[in-house]
């Protein structure tokens, strides 16, 4: 019992660490992109730090297995490292033992899962959707800066404006350049504001008091007009980054659903959840190592395994969504894989595949 409370004390204080340093890493990530949509005008300064609490939310999930997994095989190698693994192992404390308050964690962890996949990250997810949808109906220009050129949707043309309100409702001394099949024209414009089309969803920058020129100058099919409103499609609906539907919907709504689509989030979010437990199991053999080997000797190899792991993982997900595979197979084939790649390392790590063997002999 002592034993097994050290060890648990280990992992859960590892585990915390590495959970702290990948949250650190995705919440970065996380703010580039949201900034990188302000920047691109199709979301509002104001609600970055609302959506970057609703989405951080939303990639605990994709954090806590891979942090898990990290922490017990650092904490695992440091006692083969310092011989405390060989002197548990002499009391009678083999792999077998260690799998049990291995275990008791990644149940902890489990459940810790279970409460971001199946309820708050979906929650997050439709939160900030709404949220991003409702600042991209706004009016106002975001994303614009004055003395600076913005590229038009598909690079259709470019877009200049000199300065802009302190509303952010209103732009003065607009220039733009278009680019048509056969045609290129220039709009020179005294000020604009934004609107979205209620029918399509596109986002127009509509021009006021200015001038369009058309055609080569000099020659016969050169026309200057003069308008009092013009059009410019700034954004177009079937462009923008869209999140996955499917991620925001409630659990409960999956659970009804007969999609394969739907039915394939369901069975990821239950299986990333699993993945705790299996990934627990595969720590142990993995985590074995020589005293003379460094901390990170295993750590590369456990690494690239959860990586293909995941992306097996991921593929047979496609599957699923697709309809190429019942849902009735689903994921739980990987992750019986796992489980008996786990096992079977902790039986020939132990010898117990050769007592089984002269056993049958």
């Amino acid at each position: 019992m002592i034993l097994s409370r050290y060890l648990i004390r280990e992992m859960l204080a590892t585990f915390g660490a590495v959970m702290l340093v990948l949250l650190l890493m995705a919440f970065s990530s996380q703010m580039v992109g949201l900034f990188a949509k302000v920047a691109a005008g199709t979301i509002q300064v104001n609600t970055v730090l609302t959506l970057f609490g609703l989405y951080s939310v939303t990639l605990v999930p994709f954090v806590i297995p891979i942090a898990m997994y990290i922490a017990m095989l650092l904490a695992l190698t440091r006692l083969y490292r310092d011989n405390e693994m060989a002197v548990l192992a002499a009391c009678g404390y083999g792999p077998f033992q260690v799998l049990r308050p291995v275990l008791v964690v990644a149940v902890l962890v489990t459940l810790l899962q279970a409460v971001f996949t199946l309820w708050l990250g979906p929650w997050g997810d439709a939160q900030g959707e709404r949220l991003e949808l409702l600042s991209r109906e706004s009016v106002n220009i975001e994303g614009v800066t004055p003395g600076r050129f913005r590229t038009l949707p598909q690079g259709l043309g470019v877009v200049y404006v000199e300065s802009i309100n302190a509303e952010r409702t209103r732009i003065f001394n607009i220039f733009a350049e278009t680019k048509q099949p056969g045609r290129n024209s220039l709009l020179v414009a005294e000020s604009g504001h934004m609107i979205n089309d209620p029918q399509s969803g596109d986002r127009y920058l509509v021009l006021e008091n200015g001038y369009r020129y058309e055609g080569a100058p000099g020659s016969d099919n050169f026309a200057i007009i003069e308008f009092k409103q013009h059009g410019l499609r700034i954004e177009d609906k079937a462009t923008q980054d869209i999140r996955y539907r499917h991620r925001s919907l409630p659990t409960r709504t999956l659970l009804a659903s007969h999609d394969p689509g739907q039915l394939a989030e369901l069975q990821w979010r239950i299986s990333s959840a699993l993945i705790c437990l299996v990934l627990a199991v595969l720590a142990v053999p993995l985590s074995r190592t020589s005293p003379r080997s460094g901390r990170y000797a295993r750590l590369a190899l456990a690494v690239v395994l959860y990586l293909l792991i995941n992306n097996l993982l991921n593929l047979v997900r496609s599957w699923l969504a697709a309809g190429t595979l019942p849902a009735a197979i689903g994921l739980w084939w990987v992750h019986i894989l796992i489980l008996l790649l786990g096992i079977g390392l902790i039986l020939w790590q132990t010898g117990a595949w050769r007592r089984l063997f002269r056993t049958g002999r």
